[in-house]
């Protein structure tokens, strides 16, 4: 083993670390001179007492130091060794000798033993110092002189400024620096004190003592101190000021929001620094805390006084919208804050929103057609004139746009008008549908009208969105509401809320009556709670009211939408989908109820003429000569075969009403075909039975101005029929689609056509006749194949080109319609998220969309048949083309019976009414070219859905004149 170890080659050797010390050796009782094991006494003992015994240490003499040894003792420790050991040695020395002794060694110690290490006598401590690598690389200096005036201290300063202000012959009051910081926290709240007082007079506070300051600022910077705090005070005087003042008067709904907004916002603010005013020792801190007040305070100030500016709601609405839109470059809590104020001010509003498209229960009196309206809806008389031309008026709902605010876009504004006035359509004619309750509306827990201002709320907006719509669709179909997880619910069940303590006597025992007061009455022992209001706006002002904005910016990152997409994102999802079911159920009850299809098929083949029949058998009942006559005459009895009036062939004229009810009874029941096979629940009148049409059809005699009654009177006008026309009378349920403008363009479109009927029997009646007793002119044989050719060619463009295409058109669309109106809401499934919403939602009509829709094909019919304001002139040249047909129709006639009466008169001979009915026909298809290159080629007769293309006028033009026959001048 001990050769292994001290051989040099072995370099895994282990060295004999285990071995103990020689120097320990040397001590034969085993304890160390230097070290004590006895902790326990040597810790209660003097530092002195616990050093080692000098006389347990060996002491080696002078002449062994210049021995190579590891310890030794120095000087002192030595000398105080030999002193003990004469004090305990019998046979010693006296003192004085052995001092003297002892110093002679001294001299010869060298300059190391001289230092000090350990001295028993006096006791040094050191404090514990944190030691750093930069207090390492820079040792600590020694203080040095202050090198400028502020580092002095406030005394040096205030010495300066005494100076000074001893040069200037002006030297202000110098204040305690806790007093002053009193009073301007007191300034800063807005509350009066010792140095700021309010003067009502000027509308601020004024301070007391002018020339004030604190130790160790200027006047200059106590001014600058006082003006912020100023500030703050001011506004937040004015505005509680304007709160209260609001809470006083009568205001609409949305200045009182404004006023409880304003009072909160000053409560909260006031409370933030009231408490973080306790910190502050200084007025700069307090300066610093003032600061973010004063900015929030006085912004909010200017916001008040514009918005009391305006006179309206919506006019403050409009104008908050505007600052909320301005505030995204200011700062980031104000424009937070800014947009909760939004919020809450919007909330009347979107109350008002809520209740009328049928989210939410009324509150207060509702709206009805018997009360004065409310926000934007205004209830006034409607005037329309109805069949017998007299003027009526009737209650309705209207859009006052004027009391809308001016971020809602007029289709938003329009959506949200309609589909309140259709649900309360609703509600009027089918109470129990589930729409018009508001217990199933309100278990399908309807989303909020909120502002929305990032595109995650959006986004969850649409989700809940989705989810109302199919609980609705759920309660429409008739199946039980699904819960959140989709379990249906059961009907019925309902969670009753107990407050914790009722007050409630009868069927308890006297005990629990006793245990309920005595709980009560400790409740009301309880100290007030805290009355600074909790809600979104007081949690963003003590949030974010002193954060740094370096914290602020991290929460600003988020994307917003623009503020022109604000309020079509925040409102447009809920308005959309309401909208889509209200106006979804309305059609499917014009569609099944009410048998819509049914009325407007009606319409067409009366006021369209659109019934072959019913032509044919007007056409006879009015002009056939062969018909027995109604006319009644005294002393001839009537004969018992068919009647009719019998015009061109009778002298009286106009005819009476008996007449017209003779020779046009029956006419319209007997020649009506009801739609393709109406349902089983529906009876409609069938062929040939009396009962009554729809909409009680019937022929009735138009109101007609005196000038007009003159144009009548004369059997050979063409004015002879304007006073026929057919009477029809929609139900309550069809009259947003039946409106009396839709009746007025029918009744006009039916007069012209009656005319264009009558056109076409008189045009068949001179090609069918001849003169047998003497021979015919060219001009008359001309006459007669060019008004056939020109009046057969102007009616088919009529019917044809006219009203069954644009009607075609309409069927189909309303085909369309119904197939959606009938087909049932498909559920969106929430995983889905709002990028299904889009495309799973169908457009749903409104009766408004209809009415609209119908109108708009009676525009297009009635341009197609020149019955527009700016196509009057062409249609006078058509008018006095069949006038000139009827004046040739007359003098024939007049010369087959050949009258004897009118022998004498002179008349008109066909030549000249053939050269006047080629002038008037060339003029009208000259014009008529002009119309047609102006409207240009392939130029849609109807700008609206599924318009016919090409251009109606140059139809009528190769219908008239392909050849152009009536642009070259031929003699007679």
């Amino acid at each position: 083993m001990a050769d292994q170890e001290d051989d040099p080659s072995d370099l895994f050797a282990i060295p004999d670390f285990w071995r103990s010390s020689s120097w320990l050796d040397q001590h034969l009782e085993g304890e160390s001179p230097l070290f004590t094991f006895d902790l326990q006494n040597a810790a209660c003992l003097d530092a002195s007492q616990s050093l080692i015994s000098p006389t347990r240490v060996p002491v080696r003499k002078i002449a062994d130091d210049n021995e190579d040894v590891f310890f030794k003792l120095p000087s002192l420790l030595r000398e105080l060794a030999d002193q003990e050991v004469k004090q305990h040695t019998p046979n010693s020395k006296p003192p004085d000798q052995h001092v003297e002794a002892e110093r002679e060694p001294e001299t010869s110690l060298s300059a190391d033993d001289e230092d000090l290490w350990l001295s028993p006598v006096e006791k040094t401590e050191r404090p514990s110092k944190y030691q750093t690598w930069e207090g390492f690389e820079q040792e600590d200096q020694g203080p040095c002189p202050p090198l400028f005036v502020t580092e002095a201290g406030p005394a040096a300063f205030d010495a300066l400024l005494a100076s000074k202000e001893a040069h200037d012959n002006a030297a202000p009051d110098i204040l305690d620096a806790r007093i002053y910081c009193a009073c301007l926290l007191s300034l800063a709240l807005g509350r009066s004190s010792i140095l700021f007082s309010w003067d009502p007079e000027q509308s601020s506070f004024v301070k007391t003592a002018p020339a004030l300051r604190v130790p160790g600022l200027s006047l200059e910077s106590i001014k600058a101190i006082d003006r912020l705090c100023l500030d703050c005070g001011n506004s937040a005087r004015h505005l509680q000021t304007f709160a209260d003042a609001t809470y006083s008067a009568a205001a609409s709904p949305t200045r009182v929001a404004l006023a409880g907004v304003v009072d909160r916002l000053v409560t909260v603010v006031r409370s933030e620094l009231n408490n973080r005013s306790r910190d502050a020792r200084s007025i700069l801190q307090l300066q610093s805390i003032v600061q973010p007040v004063s900015s929030v305070l006085c912004y909010f100030k200017g916001l008040v006084k514009k918005l009391s500016r305006e006179e309206s709601d919506e006019g403050v609405l409009s104008c908050l919208f505007q600052e909320a839109q301005a505030s995204e470059y200011r700062d980031e809590l104000l424009r937070e804050v800014t947009r909760e104020v939004l919020r809450i001010l919007s909330k009347p509003w979107t109350d008002f929103v809520e209740e009328w498209i049928g989210l939410k229960a009324e509150e207060g009196v509702p709206v009805t057609k018997a009360g004065p309206g409310k926000c934007f809806v205004k209830v006034a008389d409607k005037m329309w004139v109805d069949d017998q031309g007299h003027e009526l008026d009737e209650a309705d709902y209207f859009l006052d746009e004027d009391k809308l605010p001016t971020f809602i876009p007029e289709d938003m504004a329009q959506t949200i008008f309609e589909t309140g006035r259709n649900l309360r359509f609703l509600r009027e004619h089918q109470a129990e549908h589930p729409l018009s309750r508001l217990d199933v509306v309100t278990l399908a827990m309807p989303p909020k009208l909120e502002w929305k201002f990032d595109w995650a709320a959006v986004s969850k907006l649409e989700a809940r969105v989705n989810e109302y719509r199919n609980a609705v669709s759920r309660a429409i179909q008739g199946l039980p509401p699904k819960s959140h997880r989709g379990e249906p619910i059961s009907p019925g069940v309902k969670k009753r809320k107990f407050s914790a303590i009722e007050l409630e006597y009868f069927g308890k025992l006297e005990a629990e009556v006793e245990a309920t007061i005595i709980a009560s009455m400790r409740y009301l022992d309880q100290p007030p709670e805290n009355r600074v209001p909790q809600d979104e706006l007081a949690r963003l002002l003590q949030d974010r009211l002193y954060r740094t904005t370096t914290d602020m910016s991290l929460e600003s990152d988020k994307l917003s939408p623009h503020w022109a997409l604000a309020p079509l994102l925040s409102f447009g999802p809920v308005i959309e989908a309401q909208s889509s079911l209200v106006n979804q159920e309305c059609m499917k009850l014009l569609f099944r109820s009410h048998h819509l299809r049914t009325h407007i098929d009606l319409l067409r083949q009366s006021f369209l003429l659109g019934n072959g029949l019913l032509c044919s058998r007007l056409s006879h009942a009015l002009f056939d000569p062969n018909l027995n006559t109604a006319e009644h005459r005294a002393g001839v009895a009537l004969g018992g075969g068919m009647m009719g009036l019998r015009l061109g062939g009778r002298q009286t004229w106009p005819p009476s009403s008996s007449e017209l009810r003779l020779a046009l009874m029956g006419i319209l029941s007997e020649c009506y075909e009801p739609p393709y096979p109406a349902p089983a629940d529906q009876t409609a009148p069938s062929r040939g039975t009396k009962s009554d049409l729809p909409g009680d059809l019937s022929f009735a005699v138009r109101d007609l101005s005196q000038e007009e009654i003159d144009r009548c009177m004369d059997p050979d006008s063409l004015e002879a029929l304007d006073f026929l026309r057919l009477s029809y009378k929609p139900p309550a349920p069809l009259r947003p689609v039946m409106a009396p403008t839709v009746l007025l363009k029918y009744d006009r479109i039916f007069k012209l056509l009656l005319r264009v009927l009558r056109m076409l029997y008189v045009a068949n009646e001179l090609f069918a006749t001849t003169n047998s007793h003497t021979e015919e002119s060219n001009a008359s044989l001309r006459f007669r194949i060019e008004a056939r050719h020109f009046i057969r060619q102007v009616a088919s463009y009529f019917f044809d080109v006219g009203t069954t295409a644009p009607w075609r058109r309409f069927e189909a669309w309303l085909d369309r319609v119904e197939a959606e109106s009938s087909a049932e809401c498909e559920p969106v499934e929430p995983a889905a998220g709002a990028r299904r919403n889009n495309s799973s939602n169908k457009k749903a009509y409104s009766p408004d969309a209809l009415r609209e829709r119908q109108e708009q094909v009676l525009d297009e019919i009635m341009s197609v048949l020149l019955l527009r304001k700016r196509q009057a002139p062409v249609l006078r040249l058509l008018e006095d083309t069949y006038g000139v047909v009827l004046r040739f129709a007359k003098g024939l006639s007049q010369r087959t019976r050949a009258r004897g009466a009118e022998a004498g008169k002179r008349e008109e001979s066909p030549e000249e009414l053939y050269r006047l009915f080629r002038k008037k026909v060339e003029v009208f298809v000259t014009v008529c070219r002009g119309l047609g290159e102006k409207m240009g080629t392939g130029t849609s007769s109807s700008g609206g859905e599924g318009g016919g293309g090409g251009n109606p006028v140059e139809q009528l033009l190769a219908m008239l004149d392909i050849s152009g026959y009536y642009g070259k001048r031929t003699g007679v």
